[in-house]
């Protein structure tokens, strides 16, 4: 909304290259933020049943910021990890309300551990550690 209001001003001061950059911007980020975005998913029975060691699985919801953040970090499709939209699968639901609800989203779990909250480089570090059969820390 903030940018749109901005639009609305830009337009008016007869700015319109700025105007029409910012209205594109703000549908844009209306769109990634929304929870009506799709993204990729894979059934969390599915992501189960074909993990490999090192294998990550995130639980991510459309409109949660740092899920988007994670998802960026990650833009190119990779084999190790996999997607997997809680409000698109009522298993994955379940087990992100077992491990504390949407506040930890996205929940990256690799082998037996779950990381509330991940970030890029703490999710590589973990796959790192589960290929090497090291238990992580904490």
């Amino acid at each position: 909304m903030g940018g749109l209001l901005l639009t609305v001003l830009m337009v008016l001061a007869e700015q319109w290259i700025a105007a029409v950059a910012l209205a594109l911007f703000s549908v844009f980020m209306a769109y990634w933020t929304s929870p009506l975005r799709a993204g990729e998913h894979t059934p969390l029975a599915t992501a189960r049943a074909g993990r490999s060691p090192g294998t990550a699985i995130v639980l991510w919801a459309p409109g949660d910021p740092l899920s988007s953040r994670l998802q960026v970090a990650f833009r190119n499709p990779r084999e190790d990890v996999v997607w997997v939209n809680v409000h698109r699968d009522p298993h994955a639901q379940e087990l992100l309300a077992a491990h504390g609800g949407a506040e930890v989203l996205p929940l990256a779990m690799v082998g037996e551990t779950a990381l509330p909250r991940a970030s890029a480089g703490e999710l590589m570090e973990l796959q790192e550690a589960e290929r090497r059969g090291e238990r992580p820390a904490g």
